[in-house]
């Protein structure tokens, strides 16, 4: 499957793109903000992240798009996204999707 992740920089969302592509996922993604550390860790596993947000960043069509928890409506590829009625996903669904559903989870959280 091809995935394009909007806002593919945020700690959250290039993990999750590493983790897809470890699974075999083709994997794009795009962000206003493309800097280190997240952007070298997406470049050294070879995954395209474009700058800037823009509707021909998602050509060619991907299997689903992963739109950020930060990326508001408005978002030029979130608008194309729905108006080109293409399959979407928030990053927590996706995750839920690919690595949680039918296994037994623990979560440890705290500081």
């Amino acid at each position: 499957m091809h995935y394009h992740l909007i806002g593919i920089c945020g700690t959250a969302m290039a993990s999750l793109a590493g983790m897809l592509q470890a699974r075999g996922h083709q994997v794009t993604g795009s962000d206003e903000n493309v800097y280190p550390p997240m952007s070298t860790m997406l470049e050294s596993l070879g995954i395209a992240v474009m700058q800037g947000y823009k509707a021909e960043h998602l050509a060619p069509v991907p299997d689903y798009v992963i739109i950020g928890n930060a990326i508001p409506r408005g978002n030029l590829e979130v608008e194309e996204t729905l108006n080109r009625k293409l399959r979407y996903r928030s990053q927590a669904e996706t995750v839920k999707e690919e690595f949680i559903r039918g296994r037994h989870s623990l979560v440890v959280a705290g500081t």
